[in-house]
């Protein structure tokens, strides 16, 4: 079954559109994961933590299976399994900071760990770490459990960066950059990573090509996050808060959804009018 073979890939071109709705879907999984978390009010913090990761981890197992499923790359299906797992992803990786008493400087160890286990044996099972050619349901299976790490790992470092040891919720070791500084920092760096792929332009396949993919999906995490915690706690007293932020990344979202199908329905009409 895990040797099943696709005449495409299975994942999108990586370009411009691709960092873009990579970034908004954090963003909007951040605010909108804290805005479901909160329906129940603080007071039932616990009961609301439970429900924002009961429906988008139900939701997010029901696209990922029909994603797994198609013969190719379909847009709705990874950009919402994507989308999904940034919500459910936010509640889990805090909850298990919280839960077990853990410096996000841990648990990033422990995610940057598990993320180089499953390249191990992804490059161990397959041959290659190939990005651009999943053609495979073992290749598949393998980037999404990578990218579920990168998730992780990309939520744990943000908080890492951004907390203080004291106040709300301190972690011991955070270095207190605080939420708009993480973002302008890691921004910073995901944009030279993203100058670097395209002035550069290393070979597809090669150790640079794979690293800076990786790093640059990793940092998406925290970016987004780090931007939609600010803008929606701290902006202006948090005017905005959840609920607006809300509405703005999802607003984007669907633009730049939008922009995905009509380049996808267009790639796929010349390649009919082709063969």
């Amino acid at each position: 079954m895990l040797e099943k073979k696709f005449q495409w890939s299975k994942v999108p071109l990586i370009g411009g559109l691709f960092w873009a709705t990579k970034l908004i879907s954090t963003g909007q999984g951040e605010s909108l994961s804290d805005f479901s978390s909160q329906i129940f009010g603080q007071q039932h913090a616990v009961m609301g933590d439970i429900f924002t990761i009961g429906w988008s981890l139900i939701l997010f197992g029901l696209f990922l299976f029909m994603q797994l499923r198609s013969e190719k790359y379909r847009p709705i299906f990874y950009w919402l399994s994507v989308a999904l797992l940034a919500v459910f992803g936010t509640n889990l990786a805090d909850d298990l900071a919280n839960g077990l008493g853990l410096s996000h400087m841990i648990t990033a160890g422990i995610f940057a760990v598990g993320m180089i286990i499953s390249f191990v044996s992804w490059h161990h099972s397959t041959g290659d770490l190939s990005i651009h050619h999943i053609t495979t349901l073992k290749q598949e299976i393998y980037y999404w459990i990578t990218v579920m790490f990168s998730f992780a790992l990309g939520t744990a470092v943000g908080d890492w960066l951004a907390d203080t040891t004291g106040g709300f919720n301190p972690d011991p070791f955070g270095l207190g950059l605080g939420l708009l500084n993480t973002g302008l920092i890691l921004g910073a760096i995901f944009l030279a990573l993203f100058i670097y792929r395209f002035v550069a332009r290393p070979k597809n396949n090669t150790f640079a090509e794979i690293l800076t993919f990786w790093l640059a999906y990793i940092l998406t995490r925290p970016v987004g996050a780090s931007f939609a915690d600010y803008f929606g706690y701290d902006f202006h007293a948090g005017f905005l808060g959840n609920k607006g932020m809300s509405i703005i990344w999802l607003s984007l979202f669907v633009i730049l959804m939008s922009a995905t199908l009509r380049e996808y329905h267009k790639k796929e009409n010349n390649h009919l009018q082709v063969t």
